[in-house]
């Protein structure tokens, strides 16, 4: 009689499996935890600071507006940098709160003070709001009113006697950040970005720790590494935001809008008109990123490093296929030889937003980190319907005083 034989048991395979998805989805949260402990303390240092600045003068005016909740990161940054710009010209303190980070809920905040300074120096937490007004009536206003007027309409009506004033409307709203009506504001809020505009510490060790480990090179900032050109690649969730843009006939957005930007529209120049127009620069084809970064190429033939700013990750991988398609083009002599580039030379080097090296607790600066290192390229591609894009070239405009053929939106 010959042995029976017998499966062995599959429950060991089956635990094994399990243990390590367990183990994975533990690395995951731990590594994306953010940095509680000091958001706290911040959190804390910041109320501190604030009763200084309050003790400072009985004389203080105060201004809180009404803020947007729960937008990306850089919608957020734009307004509060506009607030504390109109807060300065009304010579009131800026009452700052905190932001909203929406991936983790409209109910998750962070303190202002670990990414943005400029805002928060000689200014108080919304905390503190009532303290500081403590005796006095707290003047509501409303300051939307027609695009054109509306930045001096906020600029009267904030420079009232009140002591305190709260601003009940939502005053830099979509519409009037597309419109000509922000384009008065530049010329001062220039000149803001190049004395008040400072990211915290922990966002810029971790650029300077980039560009060490990347090795890329910026003027102002660090002499060792190749100077690079910066990509900024949107991808992602943005074809749907790209469709809705070109069904309303919706133009660039804040400093995009910019008349002296029309020069650096990769041509042909959007028509808001034409829906196919906006989808063209909204959510262009590779061929046409392409094509643009070629035109920088053969301008600067001593710009053969190249760092793509994308929003590739797990729930958008076809990002990745995008970027990658990219690099395959870029880096071939044969591609660059056909483009007319200088001696056929293609792009040495492309690195990329996930090679920046970030340490557990600190993925929650990243976009603030792709900006930084966006700023400090020798010349920037963007995309003109993007906010991130045009704050980058909003600060290397205006922080840095650069030149305006160094950037391109494609």
């Amino acid at each position: 009689m010959f042995p029976v034989y017998r499966r062995p048991p599959r429950l060991p395979l089956f635990l094994a499996v399990v243990f390590s998805l367990l183990l994975a989805v533990a690395y995951l949260y731990i590594s994306s935890r953010p940095p509680y402990a000091l958001y706290t303390s911040l959190f804390d240092a910041e109320v501190k600071s604030s009763r200084q600045v309050i003790k400072s003068s009985a004389n203080n005016k105060y201004v809180m507006f009404r803020q947007l909740q729960g937008a990306g990161f850089n919608n957020q940054a734009q307004e509060i940098l506009l607030f504390h710009h109109l807060a300065l010209l009304t010579s009131r303190i800026y009452v700052y709160q905190p932001l909203v980070w929406r991936p983790r809920g409209e109910n998750s905040l962070v303190p202002l003070t670990a990414f943005l300074l400029g805002p928060t120096k000689n200014s108080i937490t919304s905390v503190l709001f009532n303290e500081a007004c403590y005796g006095h009536p707290i003047k509501h206003v409303k300051l939307r009113t027609e695009h054109m007027v509306r930045w001096d309409h906020a600029k009267q009506t904030l420079s009232d006697d009140a002591k305190c004033i709260q601003v009940d409307d939502w005053i830099f709203d979509w519409s009037f950040l597309a419109s000509p009506g922000l384009h008065h504001i530049w010329p001062s809020f220039q000149s803001y970005l190049a004395n008040h505009f400072e990211w915290s510490e922990p966002i810029l060790a971790i650029v300077e720790r980039s560009q060490t480990a990347l090795n890329l090179r910026s003027k102002g900032f660090n002499k060792d590494g190749d100077a690079y050109m910066a990509l900024h690649l949107r991808r992602g969730d943005f074809e749907e935001h790209c469709k809705y843009l070109a069904e309303d006939h919706m133009g660039f957005t804040t400093w995009g809008t910019l008349p002296i930007l029309r020069s650096s529209i990769f041509p042909p120049t959007i028509d808001v008109s034409n829906a196919t127009s906006v989808t063209e620069h909204c959510y262009p084809s590779l061929r046409r990123i392409l094509a643009a970064v070629s035109n920088q190429a053969k301008m600067r033939p001593h710009l053969r490093t190249l760092h793509v700013l994308h929003d590739g990750a797990w729930d958008h991988p076809l990002v990745y296929l995008h970027f990658y398609k990219l690099v395959e083009a870029l880096t071939s002599p044969v591609w660059a030889q056909r483009q007319g580039w200088p001696d056929g030379q293609p792009m040495k080097r492309v690195t990329h937003s996930a090679m920046v090296p970030i340490s557990r607790g600190e993925g929650d600066w990243k976009v603030a980190v792709d900006v930084e290192l966006a700023r400090r390229a020798e010349a920037f591609i963007g995309n003109g319907y993007s906010s991130l894009s045009t704050q980058v070239v909003a600060l290397r405009l205006g922080a840095d005083q650069g030149a305006l053929d160094d950037n391109m939106f494609y």
